[in-house]
């Protein structure tokens, strides 16, 4: 959550820039760089391979499968956990609507 004079700062630097360089301020402002909906089926793809390799190696008793499936089942845990805390963030700093990731 940033500071009100951080944030003023930033708005500033928007102004600036938009006023400066239009063709460069219009470029980045009619989308957003990251789309929510992309990375929430990504990460869901990545849940349902790491669940596959996981159920395929313990079925066929494959060591090196069942390693990579737990390795990458932790690493999306932990991106579970970044990407909820990033969320949580982005709602009390108001820049974001809960809904919108």
């Amino acid at each position: 959550m940033l500071p009100d004079r951080e944030r003023h700062a930033l708005r500033e630097i928007e102004a600036e820039l938009r006023a400066s360089d239009p063709a460069f301020a219009a470029a980045f402002s009619g989308r957003e760089l990251r789309s929510p909906r992309r990375w929430s089926l990504l990460l869901v793809l990545c849940d349902i391979t790491a669940v596959t390799m996981l159920l395929v190696g313990l079925f066929a008793r494959d060591a090196a499968l069942v390693l990579w499936g737990t390795v990458s089942a932790g690493a999306l845990v932990a991106w579970h956990i970044a990407r909820a805390e990033s969320i949580r963030e982005s709602t009390e700093d108001g820049t974001a609507a809960a809904g919108s990731r």
